[in-house]
This record gives C-alpha cells, structure tokens and sequence, in this order.
C-alpha cells in the first residue's frame, strides 16, 4: 500500500488560506491551475510560510498537495474555477482579517508580481509561460546539489522540458528577474 504524506491540517492551513486570500487580491487574478501552482510556490519561496511540498513535474514544481487541497477550496466554496480562479467574495471575508503577512511582506509579493506583469507586458511574454519558465529556472537552482552557473541551469531546463521552444525566448528575461528579485544569485 502506498504511503501518501496527508494534507496539513488545522491551524497552518488557516493561516496558509488567509495568505492565499491576500495574495489573490495583491494578484487580482488567478489565471488558472498552472497560475495558482507557481504563485504559490513563489508566496513559499518569498518567505510565506506554505504547508505544501514542491517536487519537480513535468509542469515544473508542482505540489500535488496543494492541488488536492485548491479542490477542497473549490468544494468549500472560496475558489470556483473556470478557466481561471476567482474568489467568493463572501467567504473570502472570513478570512481576510486573519492573514499574517507584515506590510513588508504584502509589499514585497505586491512588488515580485507587479514587476512580473511589467515585463510581461513590455516584452509580449504570455504571463503564464513566464511564471512558468521562472519557477521552473528557480527551482532547477535551488536543488541541483552542485552550484551550477546560469548556463548549466538553462541547459538543465532545455534537457527537462524540452517541448518548452518558448522558454529560450524568455529565460534570459526570466533569470534577471530572479536575480532583481533576490531568488537567484549566481550567473
């Protein structure tokens, strides 16, 4: 029998849904499940406190925890989706007054994601191939077990998804962006 790690439970995951009701609003959009993934692994990687595990997937990381835990989200009523996510109002205000994100927090998600949409819009990147192809060239980065440049993190990425052609359009883009924003530091 499979042994499958359980869902966090309790007060964490208040706390994670409460920021994940705040972040949605910072965001205004949620453009659908692949959207939802990446932002939430960039919350975690801001210093969000996330319950969920990434693990590389073809989709790049990916928590299969936290897709089980959006359709529980669907089901409770807070996110309907249909092609992309939205917010129900009403049972959004349960949680809003309960987020723990510092102002400092709030504007730096505010600011990683604003510059996101800037230099998609100013380079005509599909907003969610880029989130993608970022999340993708950090989390290559952050768990190869050899400090690796720049360049062997693209190849690496080219090796894993190589059905990505758009990627090599925009990963120089989107490796300054993670060095601007602090995630990655090396070349």
């Amino acid at each position: 029998m499979m042994n499958r790690a359980q869902p966090p439970t309790g007060e964490l995951l208040n706390e994670f849904t409460a920021n994940l009701v705040k972040v949605f609003e910072i965001r205004g959009a949620i453009l659908g499940k692949l959207d939802l993934q990446k932002t939430v692994y960039f919350m975690k990687r801001l210093g969000v406190r996330v319950p969920f595990e990434f693990r590389w997937n073809l989709l790049g990381p990916y928590s299969y925890e936290l897709a089980h835990y959006s359709v529980h989200l669907e089901i409770e009523g807070l996110l309907s989706y249909s092609g992309k996510y939205r917010l129900n109002e009403d049972k959004a205000e349960e949680y809003r007054s309960r987020h723990t994100l510092s102002q400092g927090m709030i504007e730096r998600i505010k600011r990683f994601f604003d510059n996101m949409e800037k230099l998609c819009s100013e380079k005509s990147y599909d907003k969610i191939n880029f989130i993608e192809c970022a999340a993708s060239l950090d989390f290559i980065s952050q768990n190869v077990t050899v400090r690796r440049n720049k360049d062997d993190v693209f190849h690496l990425l080219e090796k894993l998804k190589p059905e990505k052609e758009v990627f090599k359009t925009m990963r120089e883009d989107a490796w300054e962006f993670l060095r601007i924003e602090k995630l990655v530091d090396h070349q």
